[in-house]
């Protein structure tokens, strides 16, 4: 289509041969090489752009734009867009009706799914939202649609691979004077129609694993921990050893083993076998800075672990007030994903953190911060099916979970099948002796 632009950036040496000859209809053409450029065309016009030919003979061109009627050639699922036609005003009066189908385009060998389209203001008369599947051509020879891309198009994606899917019209148009019908599809060019898949959404899993001069249970995962982040939501889980009154409702557990989960149970040693849970260094930020656990974020928790491990002292109260405890070495695991496979690890934390249950380093008793991060990750990826995001249920360790997410790939359009990153953001601490 007019208007478009043509970017050919290369360091070394590129030769592109045209036997027949090239047209196009840019607003901008920049050309550039390591070595040489070559034209040996009879003649070069650099002008302003001329609008391509018309494409029917009613029909001059159909393209997809934003809301602000910006061309694009993709979009994200919870978009809205438009579709925009051009016909021959000479020849299409005002107020003509052109036909419109969307469809999701399959490839050749595939036949196309018809999508429906509804209108977003209801028919007082039948009270539902009418279809639509016609446009209206101004005295200009245009005509509009608004379109939401809506969730329902999840499933087209995942019927053509999960990924992405290809929207184009097919549009057709009845001359009454001429009693001829004139059908197309549009855009015309097949790479013209429009690309949509999902947002994505960053997972951060952060891996503090025990210091080399642990012992006994802290070198075996205790004095580690799991955490992650989901885009900017920061999730983690520990236990609660102190001693206090606890609501059976808000840990699901029966505490005081008589029958019921309604009692608020007073609980004097609870420890790392089995005791209530809490979010961990969640709890500690929001401690610190007065807000809810839930409240705190990947950026909070970041600035956390760079904090020295035993933190300032407090001549004061005698004692270390910013401690942190993070003497481990610390990685970040970082990989993208789906905005549904990103819901579906949300909705598991969020359930949890309403029931936080009871906190044990043996699974037959609780949870544990590893099992936590393990449980959100499959609910988006429960299956080892041909692919690396898997996470067996044997893990249990910081250790074992950072050796599992090293196989992890993104699943998202933007970086599909690259591997996760890992970056070590924390060294050990040199001066922490057991």
């Amino acid at each position: 289509m007019a208007g478009g632009t043509i970017n050919r950036i290369n360091g070394g040496d590129f030769t592109t041969f045209l036997d027949e000859g090239f047209t196009g209809y840019f607003e901008k053409t920049d050309l550039y090489a390591g070595k040489q450029n070559r034209f040996k065309a009879k003649q070069t016009n650099i002008a302003k752009p001329k609008s391509p030919p018309s494409v029917g003979k009613y029909f001059v061109r159909g393209w997809w734009t934003d809301e602000n009627d910006k061309p694009i050639k993709e979009a994200l699922i919870g978009q809205k867009v438009k579709f925009h036609i051009q016909m021959d005003k000479n020849k299409v009066p005002a107020g003509s009706k052109i036909n419109c189908t969307l469809l999701d385009w399959d490839g050749v060998l595939n036949p196309d799914d018809p999508l429906k389209l509804y209108s977003t203001t209801k028919d007082t008369k039948t009270n539902t939202y009418p279809e639509i599947n016609e446009m209206i051509a101004d005295v200009a020879g245009k005509a509009s649609l608004s379109i939401n891309l809506t969730e329902g198009l999840l499933q087209f994606t995942e019927d053509d691979g999960g990924n992405e899917i290809e929207l184009y019209f097919e549009c057709s148009y009845y001359d009454k004077s001429d009693r001829e019908t004139e059908q197309l599809d549009l855009p015309a060019e097949e790479f013209n129609y429009l690309t949509v898949y999902e947002k994505e959404v960053l997972i951060t899993v952060l891996i503090e694993l025990p210091h080399s001069k642990e012992t006994g249970w802290g070198a075996k995962g205790l004095a580690g921990h799991s955490a992650m982040a989901i885009g900017e939501r920061y999730f983690d889980y520990g236990p609660n050893n102190t001693p206090g009154i606890y609501n059976e409702k808000d840990y699901d557990s029966d505490f005081n083993n008589d029958g019921d989960k309604d009692d608020d149970v007073q609980l004097n040693e609870p420890s790392f076998m089995n005791s209530p849970g809490q979010p961990w260094w969640g709890s500690h930020i929001a401690q610190r800075k007065g807000i809810k656990p839930e409240q705190v974020n990947l950026r909070m928790v970041l600035e956390h672990i760079k904090l020295h491990w035993k933190g300032r002292y407090d001549p004061i109260s005698q004692s270390y007030p910013d401690a942190t405890q993070i003497y481990g070495k610390v990685h970040k695991i970082e990989f993208y994903v789906k905005e549904r496979e990103a819901n579906k690890m949300i909705q598991w934390w969020e359930e949890r953190y309403k029931h936080l249950k009871v906190y044990s380093v043996k699974p037959w008793t609780g949870e544990q911060c590893t099992t936590t991060v393990k449980s959100a990750i499959q609910e988006a990826f429960p299956f080892k099916v041909g692919g690396n995001n898997w996470i067996p249920d044997a893990t249990q360790t910081p250790e074992g979970l950072l050796e599992d997410l090293k196989a992890f790939v993104s699943t998202s359009k933007q970086h599909f099948g690259q591997l996760a990153t890992i970056t070590v953001i924390k060294n050990e601490a040199l001066d922490w002796t057991n």
